[in-house]
Parts: structure tokens; C-alpha cells; sequence
């Protein structure tokens, strides 16, 4: 079992492009038949093996945490649809953008993660006005471009978190989490207030991407590359 020391919660990448050096035949080994039924699906090469990277290395960290081979983990999936795993008080989620996927565990507690990458082409403007509280706008709208865009993936990744903690998804509006910043920096969730979550706005320094991790207690972790 891995042992978290002082942390309480712990935070992996992984690049898993064709180019980032995740063995793709050990991570399809160890998916579950639904998992390699629905990577068929997928109708380009690209988002398949980007797919098959993202899940077999969760299933070869779960495997580490779990102490077993990781084509033995089995893992269920709440009414919400949040992946749990019975018996166990291990507590986990990922998420993946392009080439780069995160993933985050702890034994303390509910947690969520979101990362997306910087170049993702959106309408930021048209978006925030939609899916951003006024004081997010009002934040967002006293910066330049560049500013602007950071914070606004940053939000975007807060937001998700949040609603991947409990598992609600977009049954939890995102106007209704209200995010607190300060300098460019999110400081915590002012909404909802319950359950109240707490979150830890993560750098990533040279993947170019903004990423939050968030939970039902205080989040401590850094950020580890994981490969295979």
C-alpha cells in the first residue's frame, strides 16, 4: 500500500499522446471489457489510444495504492456516475485534455479533479458570460488577454472539480459555484456552501494548462509524473 506521509492527497500527469512514452499495449491490457468496447467506439486512432493511455494508467496507479496486479482492480460506479471502488477507503479521479491526463488520490476524503491545456481553442468571452457568476466576470473582465484566458481555465478547471467531488456533473450548474480569487489566484469555493469543498489551484509549469484539485477537506499535494 502507498503510504502518504505528511499529504493527504497525492497528484500525478501523465502524457498520453503518441508521443509521450505511456506504454499503450500495458495500459489496453488491463481494461475491462466496457473499456475496451467503448475505445472501439472511437472513430480516430488519436482519441483512442489517448483513451486506452488515460484509463490503463489509472488502473496501474489504482493497482500500486491497491497492491495487486493491475488487471485485477475493479472498480464500481455510483448513481451519479462517479467511479468508487467498494470496500476500500481509497478515494480517487482523473481527468485527461489532449495529450496530458491528471489524477489524484486520497484516503481522507471525496476529491475531484479538472486540468485543461491553454490552447484549447473556445470563446472564452461567450462562455464566461453564460457559465461565470458576476464577480468571476467582473475579475475576468479587469484583466488583458492574456490574463484573462489563464484565469478563465482556471475557473473553468475549479468548476468541474467541484462538481466531480460529489459526482454531480452538470446537475450542479456552474453558475451556482461561485469561485473566490485573489491576483489571478483562486482562493476557495464561496458556493456552494453544501457540502463545502475546498480546493488547491495546481501549476503545471511547462504543460502549458491550468488544473484544480478539490475536495471535501483541504487538499495538500504536488504534482508527479507518472509513466510506464
Amino acid at each position: 500500500m502507498v503510504d502518504f506521509g505528511a499529504e493527504n492527497t497525492h497528484l500525478y500527469h501523465a502524457a498520453i499522446g503518441d508521443a509521450g512514452g505511456v506504454d499503450l499495449a500495458a495500459c489496453l491490457g488491463v481494461l475491462s471489457d466496457a473499456e475496451r468496447a467503448r475505445a472501439e467506439r472511437f472513430k480516430f486512432d488519436l482519441h483512442r489510444n489517448r483513451y486506452i493511455r488515460a484509463h490503463g494508467t489509472l488502473r496501474h496507479l489504482l493497482a500500486r495504492y491497491l497492491d495487486m496486479p493491475a488487471d485485477h482492480v475493479r472498480f464500481e460506479t455510483g448513481e451519479r456516475g462517479k467511479p468508487f471502488i467498494r470496500g476500500c477507503d481509497l478515494y480517487f479521479n482523473m481527468s485527461h485534455s489532449a495529450d496530458t491526463a491528471v489524477y489524484a488520490f486520497s484516503r481522507k476524503g471525496h476529491i475531484g479533479v479538472d486540468v485543461e491545456m491553454y490552447d484549447r481553442r473556445v470563446e472564452i468571452d461567450d462562455l464566461a458570460r453564460h457559465y461565470y457568476t458576476a464577480a468571476e466576470q467582473s475579475v475576468l473582465n479587469s484583466l488583458d488577454r492574456s490574463g484573462r484566458r489563464a484565469l478563465f481555465f482556471h475557473l473553468w478547471t475549479a468548476k468541474e472539480a467541484r462538481m466531480k467531488v460529489t459526482g454531480e456533473g452538470l446537475a450542479l450548474d456552474p453558475r451556482e459555484i461561485d469561485v473566490e480569487i485573489e491576483g489571478g489566484r483562486l482562493l476557495g469555493y464561496r458556493r456552494p456552501v453544501q457540502p463545502l469543498a475546498r480546493l488547491q489551484q495546481i501549476e503545471l509549469g511547462t504543460l502549458r494548462g491550468a488544473c484544480t484539485v478539490a475536495g471535501l477537506f483541504t487538499p495538500r499535494a504536488e504534482l508527479r509524473e507518472f509513466t510506464l
